[in-house]
């Protein structure tokens, strides 16, 4: 049986319907890097929900990447609570390479 979401008006299946975290638009700089580097990437956020952050970036990144964000612009992440460990688990390559891609990342606990 499939159930219509109210909010997309998209049928969903009543079994794979998950409730999304809400978004707020945010445009702020961060500073990302692969797991395991030690060079920051500059990168923007475009929004930020309690479980992830969609944020664009000059450099190119694989989905299902492991990495180190940071809301701090510069030097050593100072708080433990500016920084997360986030899996890349969408990436938007519209119009490439003419745009900047954009990638979503799931924070991991």
């Amino acid at each position: 049986m499939n159930m219509v979401n109210s909010a997309t008006g998209r049928a969903q299946r009543p079994d794979l319907w998950v409730k999304r975290a809400v978004r707020h638009p945010l445009q702020i700089p961060l500073r990302y890097r692969l797991e395991g580097q030690e060079d920051w990437s500059s990168g923007e956020t475009l929004n930020l929900s309690e479980s992830g952050v969609l944020f664009s970036s000059g450099q190119m990144l694989e989905v299902n990447s492991r990495v180190e964000i940071t809301f701090q612009t510069s030097g050593t992440p100072m708080l433990k609570s500016s920084q997360r460990v986030a899996h890349v688990v969408r990436r938007v390559l519209n119009n490439w390479p003419e745009t900047t891609p954009v990638f979503g990342a799931r924070f991991l606990s």
